[in-house]
């Protein structure tokens, strides 16, 4: 049987995909351990104290790194590739050189994550892998990105969609904030305060320039996909775009309000983050009128439940933190563990609920092999417990701990952290469920991506002639 013309892409695409795809599960399993004993450390100090790699700093940086690189970078380039062949209705090519760049990327993230153990770190925020890796880190990067942008320039029409803006934007954004913050923290070091800020501008700017417009990209993709309809109200996405390509990358500098930097560098993120409204706004508008429209496949598509769970954390997150980029909020929050609850939302409320989305939608069509549905129920309910227990756990206990701490008169050992005490425990709780639900995600995609030789693949084959072309 002739193949159709998604089915050509998607054989094009297959074995970089699964490439991807499998070593993003494994560094979400590697973030989920690395996550887990750093909560365990707030509730217990001496556990794995005789072991000097896993001290609370080391752990807690070298999780964060092995999340946003390892599972957010490889994520991001399986799902970008497909998303952009499949828009373009171009084959993948240089499948050879993606891998071969996917396998020095992971490597430089190791060596990365293993000289931060070990003590070996920078102390710029995201930056903090050793310098001898970024070069490595940087130029696989390059290549791969380079190769999405030949597919995309295949394309076989000229105009370009929302998915493209917003996905191609995100891929782009990355090595231009690398670049301007490496040139001022390493090649050209600027003077004294402004190293400070620019750490935080590029830490906080990898989650709202590259992580989220990404994340964006992919529901804009795939909620039309499986309603069938086309996004409501579709003329404002190109409004929200350009509000997060000018808004987004000034509205970060807000969590410096009370340190030491001239005022009126967060009072500008406090504009910009109320202006920030509007964007927020769009993408609900978009993302939830389309899919209430049809409540029932939203219920019965899983990779759709994925999908509008992360939209709405999104929108609900993001309006909270708003509010809390008031100075008056500001004043109570800014020195808490609240910021745990901006970092985890994005993370993993928002960005893996919609990768995990994606990723159940894609992977039948490649590999033409379909993940049970109650596997996957079971991974998104124990995900979302996890999710909204850390969530909240760290707002409550955020706020807790902001109030109590501006009360000087408090014994702070007997008072502020007896009080917060309890929340560290019902994160470490919900780092184990979310772990446990993780693990569940990688054998999910295992099972489809690893052959099994006692498999019928007859009826794989049926399957793939049958597998939507959506």
């Amino acid at each position: 049987m002739k193949l159709t013309d998604e089915q050509v892409i998607d054989k094009s695409a297959k074995w970089v995909v699964s490439f991807f795809i499998a070593s993003a599960g494994l560094w979400l399993l590697a973030a989920a351990l690395l996550a887990y004993i750093a909560a365990a450390k707030l509730t217990d100090p001496f556990f794995l104290s005789s072991f000097e790699y896993f001290t609370y700093g080391k752990v807690k940086i070298a999780q964060a790194n092995a999340f946003v690189y390892g599972w957010g970078g490889n994520s991001i380039f399986a799902i970008s590739i497909w998303i952009i062949a499949r828009l373009s209705q171009a084959e993948v090519r240089g499948r050879v050189l993606l891998i071969t760049s996917g396998v020095l990327w992971n490597l430089g993230i190791t060596f990365g994550l293993l000289g931060i153990l070990d003590g070996h770190m920078n102390s710029h925020e995201m930056l903090e892998m050793p310098n001898e890796v970024w070069p490595l880190l940087f130029i696989s990067y390059a290549i791969i990105t380079c190769l999405i942008i030949v597919v995309h320039r295949s394309r076989k029409y000229p105009d370009t969609i929302a998915p493209q803006w917003f996905i191609l934007a995100a891929i782009l954004w990355f090595p231009a904030l690398f670049l301007i913050a490496w040139n001022g923290l390493e090649i050209n070091p600027s003077p004294g305060t402004v190293q400070s800020v620019l750490s935080m501008w590029f830490g906080q700017n990898l989650i709202w320039l590259w992580l989220t417009p990404f994340a964006l990209g992919v529901a804009y993709y795939i909620i039309p996909s499986i309603i069938g309809k086309p996004i409501d109200k579709y003329y404002l996405a190109i409004f929200g775009f350009w509000c997060i390509a000018t808004l987004a990358p000034w509205s970060v500098v807000h969590h410096l309000e009370g340190g030491p930097v001239p005022m009126w560098i967060p009072a500008i993120g406090t504009v910009m983050s109320i202006a920030m409204i509007f964007p927020i706004a769009v993408a609900s508008t978009n993302f939830h009128a389309t899919a209430f429209k049809d409540i029932d496949k939203v219920w019965s598509s899983l990779p759709l439940r994925f999908v509008i769970f992360g939209t709405l954390s999104y929108t609900i997150s993001s309006y909270i933190g708003v509010i809390f980029s008031l100075p008056s909020v500001a004043k109570l929050t800014q020195f808490s563990i609240i910021n745990e609850f901006h970092f985890n939302q994005r993370v993993y409320g928002f960005f893996s609920m919609i990768v995990f989305g994606a990723v159940y939608h894609m992977l039948p069509k490649i590999t033409g092999k379909e993940i049970t549905k109650s596997a996957k129920s079971f991974h998104f309910w124990t995900s979302a417990l996890g999710v909204m227990m850390l969530l909240l756990a760290y707002l409550i206990g955020g706020l807790t701990h902001g109030v109590l701490a501006q009360q000087p008169a408090l014994d702070w050992t007997n008072s502020v952290i007896a009080s917060i005490q309890p929340y560290f425990l019902i994160t470490e709780i919900s780092f184990i469920i979310l772990g446990f639900s993780q693990l569940v995600f990688v054998i999910n995609i295992w099972k489809v991506l690893v052959p099994n030789p006692f498999e019928n693949t007859g009826r794989s084959k049926k399957f793939v002639s049958k597998a939507s072309t959506v």
